[in-house]
């Protein structure tokens, strides 16, 4: 049975959006509670302002080459929104964690362990469902290239809405 392993590239790449977002959420999380927010309410801004930059990051950084140009490519708004649910998801996760382990760790210490808590998850949901692999449109070949896809003209319509030999 072959098993579907992630590419170490893409496994790396991950791992340095995540260490910059959570740098990104642990500085907030500091910054708040220097201001007196509860910690697991710091911890959530933190979060949820890290997640946009994770979403860009995520974007143009990890799932790179899974960007589609033409009419079959899903809109960055609609990944953006499933983004958005995979981080409630997540939110609810990493504050469980978060709140659990801060009764006997330092908040910093606490939110690394929320964040490793919800990278897998995170890690799944982005593969399979955000930014998952789309399925090209089938095209023929008419060049004398693969990539090439233009139609002969016989096969456009002509002026009069019949083939281009009118």
């Amino acid at each position: 049975m072959h098993r579907h392993r992630p590419p170490i590239k893409r496994l790396a790449r991950f791992s340095v959006v995540g260490a910059t977002c959570f740098a990104i959420q642990a500085g907030i999380l500091l910054a708040l509670r220097e201001a007196g927010v509860p910690d697991t309410a710091a911890n959530a801004a933190g979060f949820l302002a890290s997640a946009q930059v994770n979403f860009l990051l995520s974007s143009a950084f990890t799932w790179a080459d899974r960007r589609l140009p033409g009419p079959g490519a899903r809109p960055v708004a609609a990944r953006w929104a499933s983004f958005q649910v995979t981080v409630a998801i997540s939110l609810a996760c990493n504050t469980a964690v978060f709140a659990l382990v801060s009764r006997f760790a330092p908040p910093v210490a606490a939110a690394a362990v929320a964040v490793c808590a919800g990278a897998l998850l995170t890690y799944l949901a982005s593969d399979h469902l955000v930014f998952r692999r789309r399925k090209a449109a089938q095209t023929d070949h008419f060049g004398v290239s693969l990539d090439d896809h233009r139609r002969p003209a016989a096969a456009l319509p002509g002026p009069n809405g019949g083939p281009a030999a009118d």
